[in-house]
């Protein structure tokens, strides 16, 4: 047997093995079939178009389970898909509060001769103005299809603005 046709075996008893249930008598009888393609080429042809063959056909399956998958899914209740999309709005919020932190930090280590710090006009433009502005559009515009993302953002931001009117309150008194 030449190279050809051992690398047409290989691949598809690598194929068999890796077939689902439904295609595995489909994938044993092409590979039984290779004895019987005359040429070495041709039965590396043969193979290669018996694998892609079986993994459509696998594919199939594959996409029918995840079909059904979602429409198990689809089942869940609306109290549970509010919730995970309010949670997932509050974490969305929160991590652009991180980059926005992340950023700020990084601008004040890369270029200390600006000689940033927290009260400097900066500062308040990236770390409130900039995430409380993206908070307010994110929420207008995903109130109509994801309205509880967009409420899980809007606490978000209203709870981060009261969080930044408390501090100013507490530390600059006049």
């Amino acid at each position: 047997m030449g190279a050809p046709r051992s690398i047409a075996a290989a691949l598809l008893q690598g194929a068999l093995r890796l077939a689902p249930e439904a295609s595995r008598e489909w994938a044993a009888a092409m590979l039984r079939e290779l004895d019987f393609i005359p040429g070495e080429w041709a039965a590396l042809w043969w193979a290669l178009g018996s694998a892609a063959a079986i993994f459509r056909h696998a594919a199939r399956g594959w996409r029918t389970r995840l079909i059904n998958r979602k429409t198990k899914e689809e089942q869940m209740n609306s109290t549970g898909k509010k919730a995970i999309g309010f949670v997932s709005g509050i974490a969305a919020a929160f991590a652009l509060v991180l980059c926005a932190f992340g950023v700020q930090t990084l601008v004040e280590y890369l270029f200390p001769a600006l000689k940033l710090d927290y009260g400097a006009i900066t500062h308040v433009i990236t770390m409130i103005v900039i995430p409380e502005a993206t908070f307010v559009v994110a929420a207008v515009l995903l109130w109509r299809k994801r309205a509880a993302v967009a409420a899980g953002i809007l606490l978000f931001a209203v709870t981060a603005g009261l969080h930044v009117i408390v501090y100013l309150a507490m530390h600059h008194r006049g």
